[in-house]
This record gives C-alpha cells, structure tokens and sequence, in this order.
C-alpha cells in the first residue's frame, strides 16, 4: 500500500474522531441547556442571588365577635451582610456606631458582624426613630429588613387560652402553640445579585418575594362575658369574695360553656398575667388550671350519680328515702354532712339536701359495672379533645381494687380526680338534653383576605341519657337552687339549675381539715339553658355553697343579661317555693334493718321480706356475706336491702380512701397507711 493511502486513511479516521467528539459535545450542550437549563439557572440563582427574609404578619387571634386579642404590628429588624462589612475594612468602627444606638456591647456586635456567614441579625424589633438614624448612616453591609411584633391589646384577658408568640414569631402557649401553623404565615425575601466573593455586585438585580400573611382564628370566647368571670375572680384575689372575710384563695377558674355546641364562651383564672410581658410571668401562672389541673369536685359531680340512677330506673323522683345522718358500708358508716342527717324525704329532696346517704344508696343501687359504665360516658378518665396543650385525663380508681365503699365515696364526688372542662362538659349534657358534646375554643378560621375557611362544627361524642331522664334532672336541679342548698345562685325571675360542691385537699398525702375546693355548676334557663357556668376556687376555709355560689350568681346573671335572655314570668321571684310538678307526698313510715349475714339466701330474704323491705341480690355463693343497709339502720319501709352472697360471711374490708369518726383518724391512717378522707366533712355545702 503506497504512503499516500495510508495518509488518506489517517486523516479520514482522524476526522471522523473529531466528527465524533464535536457530535458528543454538541448532544451534552443540547441536554444541558435543554434539559437541565433551568435547574442549573435555578442553582446559578442561588449562589448570585441571597435573600434577606422578610417576616409575614402573624394572624389576628380574635373573639367570636371580630374583638381582637392578639396581632402583629411592624417593626423593623438590622441585619448585616459580613462579607461586606469585612471588605470596607471598617468592622470595628461599625460595631461602635450601632453599639452606641442599639444599647448594646460593641464587641459583641462585633463579633456578629464578623463571621463567616451570608447574613446575620443584629437586632429585632427596633424603635423605628433608631431604624431611621441606622438608615441615614448608609454604614456598608448594614440593612433594614421589615418584621413585626405581637401585641395583645387586652392585655391579661384570656391570657392563659391565647396564649403567646417568641421574638422569631413561633407560638409558644395557647392558641398561640396550637394553631401555628394556620397564624404563622409564609416569610417572604429581598433578593439581590451577589459575586462570589459575598459581596453585592455593581448594578446588581434586585427582587422581592412578598411574605404571605397568617389565618386569623376567631375563638368561641366572647370578651365581654370573659370580663365577667375575670372581674369576680380579681375579686376573689383582693379579698372582695362573697363570705370570704378578706381571705384569698391559692387559684380560681370560671369557665362558661354553651352547653348545645360546646362552645367555651369564656375560660378564666386567677392568678393570671400580662401577654404583653410574658417574660417576667411566673411559669405557675400560666398554667391553665381548668384544663391541665385534677381536683376532687366533691357533691357537684353528685349531677352524674343523679342522671345515672335515673337512666337506670334505680330511683323516681318522689321515691322516699330516710336519712338517720349515715349510711354503713363495708361495716363503716358515712355520715351526712347534716349531723342527726335530714330524716325522712324523698330523692328530690335529697338533691335539694345534697345528702349524702342518699347520694350513696344511688350508687350502690346502680352496683360498680354502671356506675364505672356512666363514667366513661360521660368522660372523665380521659381528654375531652378541648384545643389546649397539656389537658390533663384525670384519675379514676381502679375498677378492678375497688370496694362497695370505695363506690360509695365516689358517688359523693370523692376518691375520683378530675378536670374542670370534664366535669363541665358532663353537666351540660344533662342540661342540653343528654348528648355529650366535645368542648371547642376555635369558632372558624378565616384567610387573610377575611373569607371563613374553616367554619365551625359541632362535634357529637354520643348520648349519655335520654331526654327524658335530662328532663327530671334539670327539674331536680333548679329545684336545689330555689329551695335547697344551692340558693346563693338563685336569680329572682330566672330559672337556675345547679349544684354546690366542697372537697377537701391532700398536701403530703393528707387531707387538710380547713382548706378546701369550694366550686359551684350551674346553667340557665333551666328548661332551655343558654350558658352553662363552673367555678372552682382552691384554698379556702369556706364550703362551696357560700363562696363559689355567690360568684356563678353574679357572671351568671350579666350572661344572660348579655346574651338578651329576658326574665321568665313564670320563674319563682324568692327561693323556697316548691317547683311546678315536685310536690312531696307524705313519706312512709320508717323500720329498722334486721341483720342477715351469715344467712342462706332463702333465710335471709324471709327475713327481710317480713320486716317489710324488699330484696336485692348482688354475686354466688350459698351465704349471705355482707349487707346494705347494714343491721341497725333505720330507713323507709318498703325499701330494698342489697345483700353480698359468697360461699361464707366476709369480713368487713377497710377501704382506702376512709375513716369512720374523727377522734380515731391517726389510728385509722396508721392502720391502712394510705390517704384518709374525713367523712364529717364530706359534700358539706
């Protein structure tokens, strides 16, 4: 082969290389601006490109009529662009201008101003006459960045439901916390054209992505009747309190519910804060109570004992009943809180009494399986759902450990810990009817542009009793205010129903004998109630009837007047009157409960069937182990004796929550070693 077609051949395969190569380059070229162009721009973008953040307006949090509670006002911000700073050679000389106008340590800012980062933050929310001066100084890689700043024009009102926002605008408390991702907003951005060296290019581009504003949430509360509940409170906490003889409690709450929706109208405790200068509030004092705190409500939770017995037909109204001033158990005897006890009287009047034989002779009636039953119904021992962080469940006693004593001093409203959202939940059902309602504090969520939303929903949790039983409940109910022991509610022209509560409180796993949780529930108008109102007051020497009574009374009556309920000409104008439908008939004569333990149960049911009581069964077994009443005790005639059957008579069980007088109480904690309850004290009103 001659040179010249090796040549030829040569120069063909190296073109054809190059041919190839160019080919290659020009498909990556094509497949880079193609197909990968804009993701690369986007990239080149962001290197050239830093935003400075501009902060959104947080949203309004508002009452449900429009009142605003909290919002955000602008301010500015400082921010320094170091790599800026660092280049004019003048890091210190700036660090000195703006320590002398910001207040602050002129080597601290320094040091900000000096690191090797993109952007730093000197100071938020400046006074904008400082902001001004900063301006006009045009000191290089210093700039001014649009923020803002909450503000709670109410000041301390509901301040531990709203709750507050941190300097960077994150909910921390409250509302605040709970809806922050609907008050927050999206952060917008100054964009500017910047070298690779951080510094700001000559006739550099510019942008700005305008920060989205925050929803405004609009609470169920209503300010005015928030006021209400807070200016009795304040009187409590000056020593102003009805019966209170200058004396102040540890803490309070006062919460308003609309029992048909369970919308919270208002959620108030003392001691409270400033939101505007949260900073300087005790931690304790923003704790709120009445959803994160368990008490034991005393004879206000007697409601729920009440409408179970009569869901179940353990009881009737005008059945009679006689009170000897105890009720034995277990082989102990709880006494009423009236010495001598309150005789004979029927159920109603045993409501109006709050007496506490009766009350027990309910629950025994309904035996440990209902009555546990009606507890989770009516939801305690768990979250009511309320929208608050750290709501607390409660604590129920072991179902499994628990003892027809420890029953009995639960249908009283002891032994059992709850909250007051529970208990006030659980009242409104029975006053709306019977349906369990979950308690909300959001109304609906509206967008920037003021459009709903979110539009609230009432939410169902199930029935608990019938219409019917919710009925004879409300009749009994304003039946205490009117004539019994809840008068210090009563309302000329207006019908309340409601129930008084005293409960003794532990400290060191003691009950103290001259402090306790007074409280009071109550709704209205009774047949068609409108608002129903708890107040909890911890820390006094006083019963419940006279301190927290006066206080429902008094919010209650500016709600109603508020809310344009009008005065009931039918409704009693003095308490004592006997209500519509509750007339008493004469109670029937009295016998005394033959003993029977021991007994075989054919024995043991002649027996009491010719002392002319009727019999109740409750477990097997050949003989009759225990009895309620016990042997001695001196009720009505025609009434039923529970008799306890097991295989041989059992031996009285000492319950743990008990003592039976008060001249044996160290003797009694020595023997059982666990929380005493003083049973003269219990449901005093």
């Amino acid at each position: 082969m001659s040179p010249y077609v090796v040549m030829r051949k040569r120069i063909a395969f190296l073109f054809l290389c190059v041919i190839s190569f160019l080919f290659v380059l020009i498909l990556r070229l094509a497949y880079v601006q193609l197909l990968q162009g804009k993701v690369l721009a986007d990239i080149a973008n962001d290197t050239h490109f830093r935003g400075v953040p501009v902060a959104p307006k947080r949203g309004n949090i508002e009452d449900r009529n429009g009142e605003i509670l909290a919002m955000s006002v602008s301010t500015e911000t400082i921010y320094a662009i170091p790599a800026e700073v660092r280049q004019s050679g003048r890091t210190a000389e700036i660090a000195q201008i703006l320590s002398g106008l910001l207040e602050q340590p002129a080597a601290e800012i320094q040091e900000r101003i000096g690191k090797r980062t993109s952007i730093e933050y000197v100071k938020k929310r400046i006074n904008p006459e400082i902001a001004a001066q900063i301006r006009g100084l045009d000191l290089p890689g210093i700039g001014i960045t649009e923020d803002s700043q909450r503000y709670y024009p109410q000041g301390s009102l509901a301040a531990q439901v709203i709750g507050f926002a941190g300097i960077d605008q994150q909910g921390l408390e409250g509302v605040e916390l709970s809806r922050d991702k609907d008050l927050k907003g999206s952060a917008g951005s100054i964009l500017t054209e910047y070298g690779a060296n951080g510094i700001e290019m000559p006739e550099a581009q510019t942008a700005y992505l305008a920060p989205k504003a925050g929803n405004t949430i609009r609470l169920t509360i209503d300010k005015n009747i928030q006021a209400f509940a807070e200016r009795e409170l304040q009187k409590l906490m000056n020593g102003q309190g009805a019966n209170m003889g200058g004396q102040t409690p540890k803490s309070a709450s006062i919460l308003v519910m609309e029992p048909n929706t369970g919308e919270l109208l208002a959620i108030a405790s003392v001691p409270t804060f400033d939101l505007n200068h949260y900073q300087e509030a005790d931690m304790s004092v923003r704790r709120n109570i009445a959803v994160q705190n368990g008490y034991e409500p005393g004879s206000t939770f007697k409601i729920i004992t009440l409408a179970a017995a009569l869901e179940e037909k353990k009881i009737q109204p005008l059945e009679g009943f006689f009170d000897p001033g105890f009720y034995s158990v277990l082989g102990k005897s709880v006494r009423c809180w009236k010495r001598g006890g309150h005789g004979p009287q029927n159920f109603t009047q045993v409501a109006e009494n709050s007496c506490n034989p009766g009350f027990i002779e309910m629950g025994q009636r309904l035996g440990m399986d209902s009555f546990y039953e009606y507890l989770k119904k009516f939801g305690f021992g768990q979250k009511t759902g309320i929208e608050m962080s750290g709501e607390a469940v409660g604590i129920l006693a072991n179902k499994k450990k628990a003892t027809a004593l420890d029953l009995a001093t639960m249908s009283i409203g002891q032994t059992n810990n709850v909250t007051a959202i529970q208990l006030l939940a659980a009242v409104s059902a029975v006053a709306n009817g019977g349906t369990l309602v979950k308690p909300q504090l959001v109304k609906e969520i509206a967008s920037p542009a003021g459009t709903v939303a979110v539009p609230f929903q009432k939410q169902e949790v199930g029935r608990v009793i019938s219409e019917e039983t919710s009925q004879t409940v409300r009749k009994m109910l304003e039946s205490v205010v009117t004539n019994g022991t809840g008068r210090r509610a009563f309302l000329p022209g207006y019908r309340v129903a409601g129930k008084t509560g005293t409960a003794q409180k532990v400290e060191n796993g003691v009950y103290l004998q001259s402090e306790y949780i007074a409280s009071f529930v109550a709704f209205a108008p009774a047949d068609q109630p409108k608002a129903a109102i708890l107040a909890v007051i911890d820390g006094v020497p006083f019963y419940g009837g006279a301190v927290a009574g006066p206080v429902v009374q008094s919010v209650m009556l500016d709600t109603l007047k508020y809310l344009g309920v009008k005065p009931d000409l039918k409704a009693p104008l003095t308490p004592g009157k006997p209500m519509p439908g509750l007339e008493f008939p004469a109670v029937k004569e009295a016998a005394e409960v033959p003993s029977v333990v021991g007994m075989s149960l054919h024995d043991a049911r002649q027996k009491l069937t010719e002392a002319g009581f009727q019999v109740q069964t409750q477990g097997n077994g050949a003989a009759v182990a225990d009895q309620i009443p016990y042997d001695g005790a001196k009720v009505e005639k025609g009434s039923s004796v529970l008799i306890y059957l097991g295989e041989t008579a059992a031996a009285p069980t000492l319950a743990a929550w008990w003592e039976e007088e008060d001249e044996d109480v160290e003797a009694m904690r020595s023997l059982i070693g666990r929380i005493p309850i003083n049973v003269s004290s219990l449901g005093r009103e």
